[in-house]
């Protein structure tokens, strides 16, 4: 059929070509969304992106609220009437705005996962650990406060704070500055004043992601969570907002705000997510996720990886090269995001791969053959960036079979290009988008995201259609879910058999498909856009039995029983959305033990101490991450090192102290003695332990060390016989003179050279001591123990000593002694030396003792320095 080049009237407002339009800030989501009627005072959750004071200044300016800013990025609430205005502000670079909507995505769980030995404290762990003291903030679809499983034992609430998204204006209830739905805090909860509970549709998800991450099993003992003594926050999610993940940007704003006021550490659990977006946690949402996550320790998050690993291929990269390649898309009919057919998908690449890239989008007949239509002109990014273009699709016949619309953006280093085309001349036809030149990019979309989708399958050959050697199909990897799940500051999780074998309420044994230990095969798999590894971890999610919203049990008891758990208060549930909690429950235990813990760390124990088994195969790979959970190994990496250093024995003579020095950098330390220094004396007997606290506020205890207390050996007596003194029998000895030991002088008896006062110290077998009386001695004549006269000359000398042995002098050695006996010289004497020097020089005026030794032979000698 021919019909006249037409623009895309609802979204273009005029037919002049690119280079003559004024740049345009909003996609097509966008503007097809302000389309929409709406009632009066209707806000809409933008991300701008710009100079981020000049933004805020914008923003105001059009009677919106700043809710979050960082450098380049403004997060508001604007008026929808006013959103256009603000568009064409010059402080306006962009406009990051999507209809996608968010989706929400146990007793055997803490076995597989190795969180019981953490609950118990087994060694080497200083202690058991529940989360206790401990907040974890739960996004989902809300949760049922009259579960027991959220309660204490007196009745009261666990649930300190609750926000629902979904709920109006109130004045005083809305929660400022994100200015919708309304939050109730603990007191109100315990007073039955917060009406809000699990969103219906939503089969209980948030229940039983809450009750998996921390339900205490108070409602039958049984089917507890990870963190059992953590305090929650709740944020039940608006899923149909428009550009929902704005939302949830402002609930983890609002969770970590929460959790500041109150002074405690916060895990945020998110089991929901987009499978639409850029994948490279480039984005809006997931850039002020990270500002938050970063700004202080104590903050951590964990996500779904998502459960897409059986849908469809709907994610296709494409390598550009001189051939034309392509991929098919079809027609989605209402209901879609526009209100009518459509041709509609994305593109994203880094802007370096993408800017020599050319692109055009073809038409295919289906019936009653395969048969290649025609095409638009190839363009590049540069014909139309930052603004909204077209171009007629033209049959080689001549016939108009659509407008296509073209939209370009640059985010950062990604450039996101939008293919958009109203209502084409027959809704059969397959709609190739191709490519040729240089570059690479990827696309997501499926008819079952309210887009166009891919053809993956019933391709013709080569030989029935020959273009189809350059088709490129689309494919299972990168289905993880966008944003936040792509964050390296968020830890993403994958999703295992946790059993697959149970016995339900009724006692019937009921079982599902699968193998216990083995990744469930809906869970998704990673890379992200730009190669990064996700997910980072896999847990147990299906089958997890977990606290359920009382209404649903009942319904589920009365009409599908095998859901139900023994004793009628948890029910069955699975995923990622199970898988997530587990993690977010390992992380609050972690910040338990290590309060200021950042979220870095919390992350690299998680991944670090991973496992591996038989189902993972080699790791780390984009179904398991760095392999299965364990919790206890995570939690033991904590541990500060607690080596206690002790300079000396343990073994304590009475009266005698011995340094002890606990590790370095640590931000406290407490020793069982009561000491709160690294390094003291220690005196005492017993036992003698320590417990520190490091820099990440974790708690580690030390092995115990035993100290024994002996009494010293009795005092030396010494007998003196002329010049020679002797000591009673002992161990060792150490002779003294004027209160300074006498070097070498180590037997049991002494041969006195000088007048003055002498003892003796003594050591027994434990390393103690005790001294003798001190004994005045005379000294009278020095004794030439060879028998011959050792000649010194001269004396007295002013520094050149000359030694002169007897004959047939050996090998031997030198001392010089002064008044005090000490050494303050010392030499050898060669093989066969009859006369040998010594330079007493740098001696001081004064009597002083040369002491000659050779085998048993002995030489002493008095000389004096001048």
């Amino acid at each position: 059929m021919s019909r006249t080049a037409l623009l895309f009237a609802g979204l273009l407002a005029c037919a002049a070509p690119a280079s003559a339009q004024a740049p345009d800030r909003m996609g097509f989501e966008l503007q097809a969304f302000l389309k929409r009627p709406h009632p009066p005072g209707t806000e809409v959750h933008l991300f701008l992106r710009g100079q981020d004071a000049a933004l805020a200044r914008a923003v105001a300016g059009s009677g919106g609220v700043v809710k979050q800013r960082m450098q380049g990025l403004v997060s508001a609430r604007v008026p929808v009437e006013r959103v256009a205005a603000l568009a064409a502000h010059p402080a306006v670079q962009g406009i990051e705005f999507s209809l996608s909507q968010g989706r929400v995505l146990n007793d055997s769980m803490r076995v597989h996962n190795r969180i019981d030995p953490v609950h118990a404290g087994q060694a080497p762990l200083p202690g058991g650990f529940t989360g206790e003291g401990v907040l974890v903030g739960i996004i989902d679809s809300g949760m049922d406060l009259d579960h027991p499983d959220f309660q204490d034992a007196q009745g009261r609430t666990r649930v300190l704070r609750y926000w629902d998204q979904t709920y109006p204006f109130d004045a005083q209830l809305t929660p400022m500055p994100w200015g919708y739905g309304q939050a109730w805090d603990s007191t109100a909860i315990n007073a039955g004043l917060c009406p809000a509970g699990e969103q219906p549709g939503f089969f209980g998800h948030g229940t039983t992601v809450t009750g998996t991450a921390a339900g205490n099993g108070l409602a039958t003992g049984a089917y507890t969570g990870g963190a059992t003594g953590a305090d929650l926050l709740i944020v039940s999610s608006d899923f149909d907002a428009p550009n929902w993940k704005a939302t949830v940007a402002d609930a983890v704003h609002y969770l970590v705000s929460q959790a500041e006021a109150l002074g405690r550490p916060v895990v945020i659990n998110a089991s929901l997510g987009d499978y639409l977006g850029s994948h490279d946690g480039q984005d809006a949402a997931a850039l002020f996720i990270d500002s938050l996550l970063i700004a202080q320790p104590g903050r951590v998050m964990v996500c779904a990886a998502g459960n897409s690993g059986e849908f469809p291929p709907y994610h296709v990269e494409t390598l550009v090269g001189s051939d034309t390649s392509f991929t098919w898309y079809t027609y989605k009919p209402t209901p879609n995001n526009f209100g009518y057919g459509v041709v509609y998908f994305d593109v994203w690449a880094d802007t370096a791969d993408f800017s020599d890239v050319q692109y055009a989008v073809g038409a295919d007949r289906v019936v009653p053959s395969l048969q290649f239509r025609g095409r638009t002109p190839f363009r590049t990014m540069a014909d139309h960036l930052g603004q909204l273009a077209s171009d007629s699709l033209w049959s080689l016949d001549g016939d108009l079979l659509g407008v296509v619309d073209w939209f370009a953006e640059l985010r950062g280093g990604q450039v996101h290009l939008q293919v958009h085309m109203q209502q084409p001349d027959s809704n059969a036809y397959r709609f190739r988008f191709m490519s040729t030149g240089t570059g690479r990019f990827d696309g997501w979309g499926a008819s079952f995201f309210g887009m166009s989708g891919m053809i993956a399958s019933g391709l013709p050959t080569v030989a029935q259609y020959p273009d189809i050697a350059h088709y490129v199909l689309p494919d299972r990897n990168k289905h993880i879910v966008d944003s936040w799940a792509c964050s390296e500051q968020v830890i993403t999780v994958a999703n295992y058999f946790n059993e697959v074998a149970y016995t339900d309420v009724n006692g019937n044994a009921q079982s599902v498909p699968g193998t216990e230990g083995d990744l469930v095969p809906r869970s998704s798999h990673g890379p992200t856009r730009d190669g990064r590894l996700k997910p980072d971890v896999a847990a147990t999610g299906d089958i997890t039995f977990s606290a359920g919203p009382l209404a649903t049990l009942a319904s589920l008891i009365a009409n599908e029983p095998f859901k139900v758990a023994p004793g009628g208060m948890h029910m069955r549930n699975g995923g990622t959305s199970m898988a997530s909690p587990v993690v977010t429950a390992t992380a609050a235990l972690y910040l338990e033990k290590c309060s200021r813990a950042t979220h870095l760390e919390v992350r690299d124990a998680i991944e670090g101490t991973a496992r591996a088994d038989a189902f993972t195969g080699t790791l780390p790979n984009t179904g398991w991450g760095r392999g299965k959970l364990d919790a206890f190994a995570a939690l033991v990496l904590s541990n500060p090192m607690m080596d206690l250093s002790v300079f000396g024995d343990t073994v304590l003579c009475l009266g005698d102290s011995v340094l002890v020095s606990g590790p370095a950098f640590m931000d406290s330390y407490l020793w069982s003695s009561g000491d709160t220094v690294k390094v003291f004396y220690h005196d005492q007997p017993g036992p003698l332990s320590l417990v520190v606290v490091d820099g990440s506020g974790c708690l580690g205890i030390s092995d115990t060390l035993q100290f024994v207390q002996v009494a010293p050996p009795p005092a030396p007596a010494i007998t003196q016989n002329g010049s020679l003194l002797e000591s009673s029998s002992a161990l060792a000895y150490q002779w003294f003179f004027e209160g300074t030991p006498i070097g070498g002088a180590n037997d049991q008896t002494y041969t006195v050279d000088f007048t003055g006062n002498y003892y003796v110290q003594i050591t027994d077998t434990n390393g103690c001591t005790a001294n003798s009386d001190t004994l005045f001695v005379l000294a009278t004549a020095v004794e030439q123990v060879a028998g011959t006269e050792l000649s010194l000359r001269p004396s007295p000398t002013e520094g050149l000593l000359f030694v002169d042995l007897p004959a047939g002098g050996t090998a031997g050695r030198w001392w010089v002694r002064d008044a005090l006996g000490r050494v303050v010289q010392q030499g050898r004497v060669a093989e066969g030396v009859g006369t040998f020097q010594v330079d007493v020089s740098e001696q001081a005026t004064g009597t002083y003792l040369l002491e000659v030794r050779s085998g048993e032979a002995r030489w002493m000698s008095r000389f004096l320095r001048r």
